[in-house]
């Protein structure tokens, strides 16, 4: 329902109406409670709006050849959030308020939210408060280049027509999206990124396969390199590494995002901040009581599916008097390009601190296995890291072209203790890409099996290993 009873204190108050917000109000709602929800934007936030769902909608628009693909996908997205705001402005018991927040004082142990609106300020008061403001773009000043050229995810879906040249600033999830997308639509693609391979945060072999996909497909990679300057005369973006790229329409900066912070009162409130955003556990909780912080802007995920993940842990807290225990669930991450790229598990980073000793790396190509062969497939791969003797999986990282489909065995694997070794023997349609997680699992069995105290020692070792590491560190 649209407004709310100043006078009356709510179970909790949501600020931020995006993925992890609306999760949040539902998910509380759903324990018969009353919530208020806080939005100053759209219904949806990112997510709906220039995220996940225009984003996805491109990608399908720009394969499948829809005519005016980029009004197709506006469309689409348009009627989702429009009926996300019929949702919140009918529901019996989120009460929607239109307009920015700001944390102020207590009173009678209730927090109080002061909301500027179309209708001047507002008080709300909850006995929680969860903040979910998101994140936006990165943005970086190039030299001589207009902003009339510059796109990011928040007006890309906007544009009227398909640029014949774009330039894509920064290797990651957003420009390896757009640069499968606007390939499709026949656009010459170049991605430039700072460091020395795409999508760093992934493994190695994910971004050298990746980057051969995307070439024999067209695209032009500039690495280790940034645009130094932009000739507007010759529509020409001069990199810092020599390369020229002529022509240029239009120019995406997706280097990153940074939580939305400003404006929150988060300070006099007493909420600790970091770097990257609100500091929360895996509950939701902040430095202070009875106020919780999800999604983005926490920095503790940049997923739609990671903010509700922890929206869902969030709600226990608040909803139900039980001990706050259990780990959070593994959180797998996607990338939709062409191939797909999925992983979960360590980051690679974690993984390489550990100790070789105990650890198995088994890797299987999509070209080796006969649904690789039927399609075709030449850039693809299953990549397992797991520990010795046990299969316990550390990291698992997939190249295919239903790669984020793929990841949920692994995942589940994670979060419910499964090993290799017990994967040993479990029957995959054939043909499918899965097999390749077949033939993983037999080829640890294989390494296993032939010598168990062998195997059994190397963990071990690694275990004592890890445990060293973690007293000297």
């Amino acid at each position: 329902m649209i407004g709310h009873d100043p006078l009356t204190t709510y179970k909790a108050a949501v600020i931020g109406a995006g993925s992890g917000g609306l999760t949040m109000a539902i998910g509380l709602s759903n324990f018969g409670h009353d919530i208020v929800l806080i939005e100053g934007d759209k219904i949806g936030g990112d997510c709906t709006n220039v995220g996940c769902i225009p984003s996805k909608a491109l990608l399908h628009a720009a394969e499948a050849g829809v005519d005016d693909p980029l009004a197709w996908v506006r469309a689409r997205r348009d009627g989702l959030a429009a009926d996300e705001d019929v949702e919140m402005e009918t529901h019996d018991h989120i009460h929607l308020v239109r307009g920015w927040a700001r944390l102020t004082k207590s009173e009678n142990g209730a927090h109080v939210v002061c909301v500027s609106g179309p209708d001047g300020d507002v008080e709300v008061h909850a006995e929680n408060v969860i903040v979910s403001t998101g994140s936006k773009p990165i943005e970086i000043p190039v030299e001589g280049l207009g902003p009339e050229r510059v796109l990011t995810n928040e007006n890309i879906f906007e544009m009227e027509t398909v640029p014949d040249t774009i330039v894509l600033v920064g290797g990651g999830v957003i420009s390896l999206e757009m640069a499968t997308a606007f390939l499709d639509l026949g656009s010459e693609v170049h991605i430039v990124e700072l460091a020395e391979r795409l999508i760093g945060t992934e493994d190695p072999l994910v971004s050298s396969t990746i980057e051969a996909a995307l070439r024999v497909r067209g695209a032009h990679t500039h690495t280790s390199a940034s645009i130094e300057r932009f000739d507007e005369a010759l529509q020409t973006a001069h990199l810092t590494n020599g390369d020229e790229i002529v022509g240029v329409d239009k120019v995406l900066i997706g280097i990153g995002r940074h939580p939305k912070l400003a404006g929150l009162g988060l300070e006099d409130a007493g909420v600790d901040l970091a770097r990257n955003g609100i500091i929360a556990d895996d509950w939701g909780r902040t430095s202070v009581d009875g106020v919780y912080a999800v999604g983005d802007v926490t920095g503790n995920t940049a997923t739609t599916h990671g903010a509700n993940s922890i929206a869902r842990r969030t709600i226990r807290a608040i909803a139900l008097p039980l001990p706050k225990i259990g780990n959070a669930r593994a959180l797998p991450s996607a990338v939709y390009c062409r191939p797909q790229i999925a992983s979960v598990g360590l980051t690679v980073t974690e993984l390489d601190a550990l100790p070789e000793t105990g650890r198995i790396r088994l890797v299987k190509h999509l070209k080796d296995i006969d649904r690789g062969l039927t399609d075709d497939v030449e850039h693809g791969f299953v990549a397992v890291d797991a520990e010795r003797f046990t299969g316990k999986i550390l990291r698992a990282a997939i190249v295919a072209p239903d790669a984020a489909e793929m990841i949920g065995m692994f995942t589940i694997m994670i979060d419910n203790g499964i090993g290799l070794r017990k994967l040993f023997g479990t029957v995959h349609p054939y043909p499918a890409y899965s097999q390749a997680i077949g033939f993983i699992a037999d080829e640890f069995a294989t390494a296993t099996f032939r010598s168990l105290p062998r195997e059994w020692w190397a963990m071990m070792r690694g275990r004592v290993a890890k445990r060293r590491k973690r007293g000297t560190s």
